[in-house]
């Protein structure tokens, strides 16, 4: 959905900053929110990321939400998980999280929270109306009603205590002698990712951490291989163990091997999956495994070896929250002995629900420390032993405005041709239950649909992608 050039989507509202998202842009939005907030505490968390537009956005969402009766906490530049998970252990109802997340750094966005998780797209359609007729002049505050409304403080040393109580930190502290290199992009992990690391014995290199010549970020924010030359080469060169690198607000994990190479997303959670149902195997009724219609076939196998169950959401962080937070309803009104986690496999950052409602970039690299103490292996080891898919992806364009009509042709295609296909909103999977399969999605940000195939070998997968997006070519040049 796109607003006023604005970006509406599950994970927040996008534009360019300084045209599309300013002050008084955000400063709209906050007041909408606030408007359509309807909790009886208005009470509200706020941090940001270091893209250096966003001192700017700040002070319109804080002038916003503080005109419409909110008392503000504001965390300042924090790591998108850690506002979240101090949101939910100090009981605060909303949140404004202001970051561009993996996005270039002309982006910046306002991700906004209800109770639960992130809002859902009617609500966002419903703050989106509102804009237009939002009268700035109407919503004035006085200084001293500015100051007496904001509380300032620092979560990051609390939330690494926490995280720690969820580890077995004396043992990992004893027998650490991991050398590390994390690669922070200068984003908002840089405040927690390498304290966070040395606090577990760890020996840290820290690169890339601070902004360059007029104040450009020193690498490209999202942490893909083609953006992390730098960290690689420190890993290999140095010798060292395990290279991290995140996107500005430290949601996302990506991990590099002691040999350089640079794992798929979903290579991270795997390990974390492998490693969890390993230890809880004979501790819990069931163990049930959250991910969403993307991702690999890879947890479906390792939950199969361990007796465990997966549950598949529409893709969107949002839909795996809720579901983990039904799911756990359900067993408490149960006593039901239940281990519920997850994640999405496209951004490396694991879900516990038991620590923190979100995904979680930073957590996922202490698991992943945890493992390679616990283990004594390299890395390369331990994901040799996962089971191996080969995964290949296209794009096509496409109107927004034939979405439905397009998927519901393919859907008809691919069922006249023999294939079962589920359904899930607009996107169409198919394909052989733990040997590949093929994912249609069309996107929520950009007018084009992604093909995602995955197969035991490469040339199947390869093969499956390409004739899917040749299918798909074909029912949009029939509807011309």
């Amino acid at each position: 959905m796109k607003i006023n050039n604005l970006i509406f989507t599950f994970s927040g509202i996008r534009g360019i900053t300084g045209k599309d998202l300013n002050f008084k842009t955000s400063k709209k939005i906050a007041i909408a929110f606030g408007e359509w907030f309807n909790g009886d505490k208005k009470k509200i968390i706020i941090g940001r990321d270091t893209r250096p537009s966003g001192e700017t956005l700040e002070k319109g969402v804080v002038e916003g939400l503080i005109s419409t009766g909110f008392s503000v906490v504001n965390v300042g530049v924090c790591p998108t998980p850690i506002i979240i998970h101090t949101k939910n252990k100090l009981n605060i109802p909303a949140g404004i999280i202001i970051t561009g997340s993996h996005n270039p750094q002309e982006w910046n966005g306002l991700k906004l929270l209800s109770s639960k998780t992130y809002l859902h797209n009617e609500d966002l359609e419903q703050i989106a109306r509102m804009l237009d007729d939002i009268d700035l002049k109407t919503y004035k505050i006085t200084k001293r009603n500015l100051k007496k409304n904001i509380t300032k403080f620092n979560p990051i040393p609390d939330y690494i205590q926490a995280l720690f109580k969820d580890l077995n930190i004396e043992s990992i502290k004893k027998n650490n002698n991991l050398r590390v290199v994390v690669d922070t992009g200068a984003g908002a992990g840089k405040n927690a990712t390498p304290q966070m690391l040395e606090g577990m014995g760890c020996e840290v290199k820290v690169i890339n951490n601070d902004l360059i010549k007029n104040k450009k970020f020193p690498r490209e924010i999202e942490p893909i291989q083609n953006n992390l030359k730098d960290l690689i080469m420190e890993v290999w060169q140095g010798k060292c163990d395990v290279g991290f690198a995140h996107d500005c607000d430290a949601d996302r994990l990506a991990i590099i091997g002691e040999n350089g190479t640079c794992y798929p997303e979903d290579i991270g959670l795997a390990l974390i999956m492998e490693h969890q149902l390993k230890n809880y195997e004979d501790q819990t009724e069931e163990v049930i495994f959250i991910t969403n219609l993307a991702s690999s076939s890879m947890f479906d196998v390792i939950a199969e070896k361990y007796g465990a169950r997966v549950i598949k959401t529409p893709i969107g962080e949002i839909f795996l929250v809720e579901k983990m937070y039904n799911l756990i309803e359900e067993r408490n009104k149960t006593s039901k002995n239940s281990l519920i986690f997850g994640g999405e496999g496209s951004c490396g950052g694991i879900m516990f629900p038991s620590f923190n409602n979100t995904r979680d970039g930073i957590f996922a690299a202490a698991k992943i420390v945890e493992i390679l103490v616990d283990s004594g292996e390299k890395i390369s080891k331990l994901v040799s032993k996962l089971p191996k898919f080969f995964s290949y992806r296209k794009s096509i364009k496409l109107a927004p405005k034939d979405v439905k009509l397009i998927i519901d042709r393919i859907k008809k295609e691919l069922v006249d041709e023999g294939e079962i296909v589920s359904q899930i909103d607009y996107d169409l999977r198919f394909g052989k239950e733990k040997e590949w399969f093929v994912l249609i999605h069309p996107s929520n940000t950009e007018t084009l649909v992604r093909v995602i195939s995955e197969a035991k070998s490469d040339s199947l997968a390869r093969i499956y992608c390409e004739t899917t997006a040749e299918l798909i070519k074909l029912v949009i040049s029939d509807l011309k």
